[in-house]
């Protein structure tokens, strides 16, 4: 699966929170040039992690329902699960 099988809202969205995330990392590089306290900058680097698993998890969920859609109509079915466990190891 490739993200233009997605759909262009889902992919709209996940430019958005990509667009977003790339903000957060140019203020942590603006927090450390100016010698921010660590707190600080672990605080934004967490709510940066979150947004990258937040963006990770939605391309997941929709390609699990476009692979659960594959199956049910038939198509590939047999490779399915392979894929999926490549998938989840990757996301994991």
């Amino acid at each position: 699966m490739r993200t233009t099988d997605l759909g262009n809202e889902t992919v709209e969205n996940i430019l958005k929170r990509l667009r977003r995330i790339e903000g957060q990392v140019r203020g942590l590089q603006k927090m450390v040039a100016e010698g921010r306290p660590c707190d600080e900058v672990l605080t934004q680097m967490t709510a940066t992690k979150k947004a990258m698993e937040s963006a990770a998890t939605l391309i997941l969920e929709e390609f699990l329902n476009i692979c659960a859609t594959e199956v049910s109509e038939g198509k590939d079915a047999s490779k399915k699960p392979e894929e999926i466990a490549n998938i989840l190891r990757k996301f994991i």
